[in-house]
Order: C-alpha cells, then structure tokens, then sequence
C-alpha cells in the first residue's frame, strides 16, 4: 500500500553548492529565477545514486533519511518548506532528485508561510502555525496510519510540534540518529486528554479561529482566572489580542474530527464493567473504549461480530470482554458488555438489543469520562 511520508525540509541540499549557508540567499538572488536556482542545486547531486557511503556523506539529510524509510515509486512525498528562497529552493531540488531516481513517484513541495529564522515571533505565531496546519490537512487527506512524519530534515524547532501532532493523530514519526544510518521509528502512542476541558471553551476556539484574534478583555471574560494558566500553551498573548497557538489550533482540530468517536454507557453497561469486568485480571473496559473510540482503525480492527442492525461486538484480542456497540454520529453507544467465559461462544444470539423498542431500558447512556 502507498504510504505518505510528510517530511520537513532545510537546506542541506546546497551543501555541495559550494556556497557558505550564511551567502545562499543571496546566491538563489542572483539567478534568473528560483526555477534556474534550484535546478542548478540538484545538478551538484544528480549524478549521485541514493546508496552507500555517498547517501550519508553526500546527499541531504532528508534523501538519506526517506531511502532509509523505505520509500518507493508509489509512494507520496510532501516536502514541506520554508517561506525563504534559499530553503524553497533546496525543497524544488529535492523534488526533482526524487523525481529523477523514483520514476512515477509523487512529490510536491509546499511553502510554509512564517518558517524562517530572522523573525522568532513571525516563525511561533504564524509559521507553526500554518506548518500545524498543513500536517492536519495531509494527514486527514490520507489517514494516519497510511502516513510517515519525517523528522530528520528541516528547522529543528518544529520537532517537538510533529511529535506532539504524531501522537494525537496516532501517526508514526522517524528519524535518523546524528550522524549515524540508523532509522529510529516513534510508533503512534496512546495518548489521551481531557476532551471534555476543551469542549467547554469550544466555542471560544473556533470564535478565535474564525475571526483570527480576539480582544483581551473578551478572552478574560469567557475564561476564569484560576483557568488561565492551563490555556498558556493554547493562545498567543500580543499587544491586547489573543490569537491561536500552533497546539491551540492542533488540539481544536483534534476536538472536531469527524473521525473520533465519543463512548457513552448504557446504565447496563456501566453495571457490567464495574461489577463485572473489572474483577478481571488484567482487564480495563474503559481503557479499551477509549482506544477504540479514538481511532478509526482501531475501531474497524476490534469489529468482531456484525450483528446487522447497527449494532457490533467488539472484540480486545485474546481476551474474554466483549462490548456490544453503535454508532450515532460522533457518539459509540455500549449498550452491554459481557464475557465469553459466562455467557458461552453463542453469546451473540443470546445478548441482544432491539434499539427501536429496548432503548429506554438502557438509557440514559452517561459519556464515559464522567463514568470513571
């Protein structure tokens, strides 16, 4: 299967340009165009196959880093740059050496507006920002577990925004250690946080986003002083405006995606977890919940059994849980769960659900975090 591997881009490309990294926006200046200026940076590679001692020594850091990943001519490339000619145009010359020696592969760069290094306040407000934000957009257009985020290359200051944005959108980051060849691989991690605190400003967050700042006064008026400091990472503070922090707008987009489900309990089923499955060895329900619920793989891998009404035993694995479950919009409804051990391998055809006539007995379904 095609994998996207989504990597940012420096200008380590131009290394054998012969140019010294403080003179090369001036030289790309000089050429005729970007186009001439970016053609002449792959010239000095060309020539050099992706293998061997010359993939470490003599190519950019982000080539040796996405040959190590393993990519192939079927493969998507998105090479992010920054707003800078000099590093726009060792991002065209990457593309065109992936061009050259991956025949049919798709590689596109995209220019991020704020990205460079003279301006900090211009690079954490705007840049991450819109860096934040292209991600999301690539990784919703091609789903997390069909992509790669590439850490090698690029602004290291933006490392610890992909590896955040890694684990909320459970996807995979890799990168080469140092000087070294060896791939490490961050697999996507189990991280979890309190929708319900970022549900209850919402509405100020979109408000925020939509009108791109709001005064001060307003934003101390809709958030409690004792509050505030957990909302430190989330905004920008400047001149009496609040603005969107580049994990503000990531953790609003995490809070709105379509592809995230809520667990609530049917009243049965929070009777079943706590004086049931939680007498088990090695048995957390709602740990489970959680996991499924929050990605749409793990969803469609728990599936075990399609009852063919909407409804759907979920299955953990070698386990004896199982959880009897619906979808309604961005709600998981768990009407029962039960184990296999007492009810027997039937327990489908005796555990059943009539959702048109049976659903006052289960309700009301509580949401989960306010069951635990």
């Amino acid at each position: 299967m095609a994998k996207t591997v989504i990597c940012s881009v420096g200008t380590s490309a131009a290394k054998a340009l012969g140019v010294r990294p403080s003179d090369l926006t001036k030289w790309v200046k000089d050429q005729q165009s970007l186009e001439d200026a970016a053609e002449q940076v792959f010239y000095t590679f060309r020539e050099i196959h992706p293998e061997g001692e010359s993939l470490k020594n003599n190519l950019s850091a982000e080539i040796h880093s996405l040959v190590q990943i393993g990519i192939t001519n079927q493969d998507r490339i998105i090479l992010l740059a920054s707003s800078t000619d000099d590093g726009y145009c060792c991002a065209l010359a990457v593309e065109k050496y992936l061009k050259h020696y991956w025949n049919g592969i798709y590689a596109k760069t995209e220019k991020i507006k704020g990205i460079q290094i003279s301006d900090a306040e211009l690079f954490r407000k705007t840049g991450v920002v819109e860096f934040v934000r292209q991600i999301i957009k690539e990784v919703n257009s091609y789903g997390a577990s069909n992509t790669i985020l590439n850490l090698t290359g690029g602004f290291k200051a933006l490392v610890p925004y992909i590896v955040l944005l890694g684990m909320l959108k459970g996807v995979k980051c890799d990168y080469i250690f140092e000087q070294s060849t060896t791939l490490l691989e961050l697999p996507p991690l189990p991280v979890e946080f309190s929708r319900s605190q970022f549900e209850a400003y919402r509405s100020l967050f979109e408000k925020i986003e939509r009108e791109t700042a709001i005064n001060q006064a307003e934003w101390e008026g809709s958030v409690p002083y004792d509050e505030r400091v957990w909302f430190e990472s989330l905004f920008e503070f400047s001149k009496g405006q609040v603005t969107l922090s580049a994990v503000g707008f990531l953790f609003l987009d995490e809070i709105r995606s379509p592809s995230v489900l809520v667990p609530f309990l049917s009243q049965k089923a929070i009777q079943d977890c706590f004086k049931n499955l939680r007498q088990l060895d090695n048995c957390d329900p709602f740990r489970f919940l959680t996991r499924v619920a929050t990605s749409k793989d793990a969803f469609e891998g728990a599936k075990h059994i399609n009852v063919d009404n909407g409804l759907y035993w979920l299955k953990p694995g070698r386990t004896t849980d199982r959880y009897l479950v619906s979808v309604e919009g961005w709600r998981m409804l768990v009407w029962r769960a039960i184990r296999e051990d007492q009810e027997g391998s039937n327990y489908p055809s005796k555990v059943k659900v009539d959702l048109k006539t049976e659903r006052r007995s289960y309700s009301p379904f509580m949401r989960m975090e306010f069951v635990e």
